[in-house]
């Protein structure tokens, strides 16, 4: 089988065969990173459109649910750790919707051979280093306001925080690890470029770890009971870490495929 070819014939009843949504998700990606061909390869199409539709139909109800759990919770203000709670829910969340990213990589494991993984430094490059500081702001600067906080105001919502912070922590590592440890699917020069670029995305889209930065703030904002210098010193360290994040998030959306074959 020649990956290389154009993605047709598109038939969804066919095994393994790129649907014509996921051939349209493809042409669009590609095309917002300077590349335009009518019809992609069929690795890419695969590959790229399924990552592209199933964010489209998946997170949708991922959001839906996480703002019911988030919409329950406001009915409970008197639960302790409750807010901690929510932020538990959204690392299970993580951790099951990035299996979105295996759904179609076995049929292009098959197509074009199971290649190693990266080296772990080229896996590193390969995802950024903005990702990885945002990363390290959110657990590391997150573990210390949390520490101060149970010294200073040892209550219940400390402690829920931190073990919220830790569970983010977990599922980060667990998913963007596998990201990492993700072994290169490609059969040419152009697919290798957009497995790498593949690799920093996913880190953003499946691993949001800024996001629990956010879960530092309740107890430490907690009204009036701590230091005004640690609940400012709190504001700053979520601004930085979640705009960090975002910076890289836009770095790599706008990072353009260079010159290649990438379809027809």
């Amino acid at each position: 089988m020649d990956v290389r070819e154009p993605a047709l014939p598109v038939d969804p009843w066919l095994p393994g065969e790129p649907t014509v949504a996921e051939v349209a998700a493809a042409r669009a990606w590609l095309a917002q990173r300077g590349v335009r061909v009518w019809l992609p390869t069929r690795l890419l199409s695969l590959r790229l459109g399924s990552r592209e539709w199933a964010a489209k139909m998946v997170s949708p109800w991922f959001g839906a649910v996480y703002v019911m759990v988030l919409t329950v919770g406001s009915f409970l203000p008197e639960v302790p750790g409750r807010l901690g709670l929510l932020f538990v829910v959204f690392a299970v969340l993580m951790v099951v919707r990035s299996r979105e990213i295996r759904r179609r990589e076995d049929v292009a494991e098959r197509w074009a051979g199971t290649g190693t993984p990266p080296a772990p430094r080229e896996a590193v490059r390969q995802v950024g280093g903005w990702y990885l500081a945002a990363t390290a702001i959110t657990f590391a600067g997150g573990a210390a306001l949390c520490a101060a906080t149970i010294v200073l105001d040892p209550a219940f919502d400390a402690f829920a925080q931190t073990a919220a912070l830790a569970v983010g922590a977990g599922a980060t590592v667990a998913v963007a690890g596998r990201i990492l440890r993700a072994p290169v699917i490609a059969e040419d020069a152009s697919s290798r470029v957009v497995d790498a670029l593949l690799r920093a995305q996913d880190a953003y889209r499946y691993a949001p770890s800024a996001v629990f930065a956010l879960a530092v703030l309740p107890a430490t904002m907690a009204a009036g009971r701590l230091p005004g210098w640690l609940e400012w010193t709190a504001v700053a360290y979520a601004v930085v870490a979640l705009g960090t994040f975002v910076a890289g998030w836009l770095v790599t959306r706008r990072r353009e495929l260079p010159p290649g074959f990438y379809g027809r």
